[in-house]
């Protein structure tokens, strides 16, 4: 059984990683626009053989796209004209809506399963691949009824393996909740990132002798590749100015509460935001 990739970054290249780990595929075969990811992803193992993309597509059983998610929307129709009707497609992508929608009335659509594997990290490329990256981490399967039971059972199998939370969601359910517990979590550290940028003329006393944890965790996201995010927020527009509008409102509120000195109203404001930690939520 051989497992194409198309895209061997982060994502691509963990699940690369993971699956020769356990076994799980023959041949590993993959393609990347970035022809030095592509080199990095033979060198570390990820796979076998660089081949050329109707190669990939002819000759792999299963095929997983980690590509952006506007690339992913362009090219599925074509591959999906192209599969065998045993092949079963996989997706990563972190929007599912217009991907789904964009081969909703395709003749070969059940051979397609839209996941969601919600693992990563700032850092980006097949050197930052790791084969513990979905370890114990959440991956959604959306639009299952539209996609065959065998091909739902074997993406099923592959993120079980990888001891990845499996939950089943609608592809629109999926954009909605994944803009607050995603996607505005970038955002924000964009932003703030910028407004320190912004402010401090001198970086070098700042990011020298006055960064803490605070300001380093809450812009780890910052890092991120714009080329993959831009997409997502393209993607995911209506639904993540939504979630920005509504964090627009509590940050006012916090700022009014601090302008009017109601310091146990901020008070308050903490201890109810500390419920997120709370492991009924878990």
């Amino acid at each position: 059984m051989n497992i194409g990739i198309i895209g061997l970054g982060l994502i691509g290249g963990s699940i690369g990683l993971v699956l020769r780990k356990l076994n799980f595929g023959d041949k590993f075969i993959g393609i990347d626009s970035n022809k030095e990811n592509a080199l990095h992803a033979v060198k570390l193992g990820i796979i076998d053989e660089i081949i050329p993309l109707d190669d990939l597509v002819m000759q792999s059983s299963i095929i997983i796209l980690s590509i952006p998610v506007n690339v992913i929307e362009k090219i599925l129709p074509s591959i999906l004209n192209k599969i065998n009707m045993d092949t079963v497609i996989l997706d990563t992508g972190s929007t599912k809506y217009d991907i789904c929608n964009k081969v909703l009335s395709h003749p070969k659509r059940s051979r397609f399963v839209a996941t969601h594997p919600i693992a990563g990290i700032e850092n980006s490329g097949p050197i930052s691949a790791n084969s513990n990256l979905f370890y114990k981490k959440n991956c959604i399967i959306c639009d299952s009824e539209l996609s065959a039971p065998d091909a739902v059972s074997i993406a099923k199998k592959i993120f079980s393996i990888m001891k990845m939370r499996i939950s089943f969601l609608s592809s629109k359910e999926h954009d909605l909740y994944i803009a607050y517990i995603s996607h505005l979590p970038h955002v924000i550290s964009f932003t703030l990132a910028s407004t320190v940028l912004k402010k401090f003329k001198n970086k070098k006393i700042i990011f020298n002798k006055m960064i803490g944890s605070g300001l380093d965790s809450t812009t780890r996201l910052a890092k991120s590749k714009p080329e993959t995010w831009l997409p997502i927020f393209i993607s995911n527009r209506k639904n993540l100015i939504q979630a920005i509008d509504l964090y627009i409102d509590y940050l006012e509120v916090f700022r009014s509460y601090l302008l009017n000195k109601n310091f146990h109203k901020v008070d308050q404001y903490m201890k109810k935001a500390n419920d997120i930690k709370d492991k009924k939520y878990v």
